[in-house]
């Protein structure tokens, strides 16, 4: 009962926090957090550095991904020390492939990709884990739990990459298509559901022409159907069902990843009817039933919420999240596609404030 309770609390933050931002974040005053001035320019003005809405609510992902992670690997009796090796391991190889594969498979040096990120991640996960199983077990003679661990990861993931999709919503990227374009289906239900992205520098306008145009608001569904898919599938880990609780949360978000493109306008890579990034997520649905099937249930293993949550609350544990959302946020939130010019002046009643005359 009080880990239902616990899931009902963060569900009702949860809806809170997207309704705010669902409304607010494709305004054009939401794409940028800061400016740093670098170089000054022969006019007296400043060459800035912009600092993003993207790049902060990737940070946040990141961040209550990992947390996710800890919280449930904590209470199935892994280390604290693993779980954080573990995840610095695969965030280390994650963040360059989300550029990378994004720059060989959109030609776009300036993006990112969480697809492309996520499925690399799923690929390497399990050899991840075996790594580390032969590592417990040789040091300590103690045999971690795989499958729980890998599920506590999917889990993390697929709650990650649904607040990340407030990052999407703040620079208008992985936009829907104009509903005058949709199915009539599409046309009814978003009627008054819609995204209108205002702001000449959103990806949207630039590289889609659609400033000012009613669209599907995919980034949003996708950031329900994500995070409501985490919340599912965390009560199902806290109720042992650690095989279903991986292969619902992998198998779920890579077949929405596969539909969830049709409905997107975007170009995301290879053929228009079937992107690259579709045939990653079918292969990593795959990948997923196939690794649920053959490792063992775990059946015995009982998580404790409590243990979970006492893991968190140390010192160690609440700098380590703090630097990996910090890190996020400057990897991604760094842009380099957008410029900015800052002028820097007095006030007009200076004096009075300075306390002169």
């Amino acid at each position: 009962m009080a880990v239902d309770l616990f899931l009902l609390g963060c569900a009702l933050i949860f809806g809170a926090g997207f309704r705010f931002l669902f409304r607010h974040l494709p305004e054009e005053r939401w794409q940028f957090v800061a400016s740093l001035p670098l170089k000054k320019n022969h006019d007296g003005s400043w060459q800035g550095l912009n600092l993003t809405f993207y790049g902060l609510f990737t940070g946040i992902a990141g961040g209550l991904g990992v947390t996710c992670f800890i919280l449930l690997t904590a209470s199935a009796g892994v280390s604290l020390g693993t779980a954080l090796l573990l995840t610095l391991g695969i965030l280390a190889i994650c963040l360059p492939a989300a550029k990378i594969i994004a720059t060989v498979v959109e030609k776009n040096r300036h993006g990112f990709t969480v697809g492309g990120a996520s499925f690399v991640g799923i690929i390497i996960a399990p050899l991840f884990l075996w790594l580390a199983d032969l590592a417990s077990q040789h040091w300590w003679q103690t045999a971690l739990p795989i499958l729980p661990m890998l599920a506590a990861m999917s889990i993390a993931y697929v709650l990650g990459e649904g607040i990340g999709r407030l990052a999407c919503i703040s620079f208008g990227c992985c936009y829907g298509k104009a509903l005058r374009h949709s199915p009539r289906w599409a046309q009814r239900l978003f009627c008054t559901l819609n995204h209108v992205f205002i702001g000449k520098t959103k990806k949207i306008a630039f590289a889609g022409e659609m400033e000012a145009v009613k669209v599907i608001p995919i980034q949003a569904v996708t950031c329900v159907v994500y995070t409501a898919l985490a919340l599912v599938c965390s009560a199902l880990f806290f109720h042992s069902q650690f095989a279903l609780a991986f292969a619902l949360s992998l198998v779920g978000s890579q077949l929405w990843r596969v539909y969830s493109e049709t409905l997107r306008a975007d170009y995301r890579g290879g053929s228009r009817l079937f992107s690259v990034y579709q045939m990653m997520a079918l292969l990593a649905a795959l990948y997923g039933i196939a690794i649920s099937l053959i490792l063992p249930a775990h059946g015995g293993l009982a998580a404790d919420l409590a243990a979970g949550l006492g893991a968190l609350w140390s010192p160690g544990v609440i700098l380590s999240l703090q630097i990996i959302t910090v890190a996020m946020f400057f990897f991604s939130g760094t842009s380099t596609i957008t410029t900015g010019e800052l002028r820097f002046g007095l006030a007009a009643d200076w004096r009075s404030q300075a306390g002169g005359e």
